[in-house]
């Protein structure tokens, strides 16, 4: 496979083809993977700066800093793949996570953001644990849907007076 078949097929994301996937407003699909790209770096910087830490004999947060480094290059690969375009498997493991459903990335990445948190609490690691939550909280909104149409909600308040 050529380089530039490489770049094409990261331009044509696995979520471009599903039918439920086309409802979801433009700013929802580019702002979680911006903010999820976003938190990618802020993890790994502040999961390099936890784990320095050591250093200066801070043993409290070394492995909150491991895991924050684990779930920024997680972030990046899943949200920004094109940024691992020269690791072979990447675009295949985000092409996987783009298939499931979007519940499925909003309760991982929440789960995810509570982990360096028990482990280390401090301010740098909740600012990024917190971009890391607001972005499973974008994915939730976009598990939700699409509103419905003011004659359906209407029709179905109705329905549902006594």
């Amino acid at each position: 496979m050529s380089m530039g078949d490489k770049v094409t097929n990261i331009w044509k994301r696995a979520s471009d083809e599903g039918e439920n996937r086309e409802e979801i407003p433009w700013h929802l699909k580019y702002g979680g993977r911006t903010l999820g790209t976003f938190a990618g770096i802020v993890n790994i910087f502040t999961g390099i700066w936890n784990a320095v830490a050591i250093l200066f004999l801070n043993t409290d947060c070394v492995f909150g800093g491991a895991i924050q480094l684990l779930v920024g290059f997680l972030l990046i690969a899943l949200e920004a793949p094109f940024l691992c375009v020269f690791i072979d498997y990447m675009q295949q493991v985000s092409d996987i996570a783009e298939s499931k459903p979007y519940w499925t990335r909003a309760v991982f990445y929440i789960i995810v953001s509570i982990i360096p948190l028990i482990l280390c609490f401090g301010p740098s690691t909740l600012i990024a644990s917190a971009l890391v939550f607001c972005t499973g909280l974008l994915y939730g909104l976009m598990s939700v849907g699409k509103k419905a149409s003011a004659d359906q909600m209407k029709s179905t308040a109705s329905t549902l007076e006594p």
